[in-house]
């Protein structure tokens, strides 16, 4: 019985060692995909928009392959930060409301690749009246949804470490502006550079911060 609780512990603290740095490659791949693929404004022409697609399939492909490895690495770092969330002196609510906003980015970045890779799958194939609406689609939508899933995130996190003793109380404001930050209007523009922020800020505090014997509940 002892050998196994040592197992399940070993377990547990390399998964805690490994699970924080998911947060820097979801990062990483975010950025390569956005780097890599280039969205033309929605203000081309259908024309050039196809035009676009046709002409680089290959670059767009790859961003399309980054960024869906970057909502499967992404979900289970939001999976380990509810876990994180979870304290003994804070309500399990808060860790719970952090990965529904995890899941909401998810479905939302699932539904941004799925636009992305109808585009570059066959582009010869499509009109270029249905380009431009896909284009569109792809351009706008995601940063709405985007917004509002790090302004879940970010305000669930904020509670928890304000609430708890065993979090840094700086992170907890910190969290706390930028979940309202991602909420008002012009949060829309400011989502995924904020996002990006805040993932690498609190993946520092999961890597660096030794937490005291019984801080995460059991």
């Amino acid at each position: 019985m002892a050998v196994a609780v040592d197992q399940r512990t070993a377990q547990a603290t390399r998964w805690s060692n490994v699970a924080p740095l998911l947060g820097l490659l979801f990062i990483v791949l975010v950025v390569g995909s956005i780097a890599i693929g280039n969205t033309p404004n929605t203000s081309k022409s259908p024309a050039a928009v196809l035009a676009y697609y046709n002409a680089n399939h290959s670059r767009e492909y790859t961003s399309v392959f980054l960024a869906a490895a970057a909502v499967v690495i992404g979900l289970f770092w939001f999976a380990y930060l509810q876990d994180w969330l979870q304290r003994r002196d804070v309500n399990e609510r808060w860790g719970s409301v952090a990965f529904a906003g995890g899941i909401l980015f998810a479905v939302v970045g699932g539904i941004a690749v799925g636009i992305e890779l109808a585009l570059v799958d066959t582009p010869k194939s499509l009109t270029p009246a249905t380009v431009a609406a896909l284009n569109f689609l792809e351009s706008d939508v995601p940063f709405i949804f985007t917004s509002m899933a790090l302004g879940v995130m970010a305000v669930a996190t904020g509670i928890a470490a304000r609430k708890s003793q065993y979090l840094p109380t700086w992170l907890g404001w910190v969290s706390l502006v930028v979940g309202i930050i991602a909420v008002v209007p012009i949060g829309d523009f400011l989502a995924l550079p904020g996002i990006a922020v805040w993932v690498l800020l609190v993946t520092g505090v999961m890597w660096f911060r030794k937490d005291p014997e019984g801080a995460l509940a059991s």
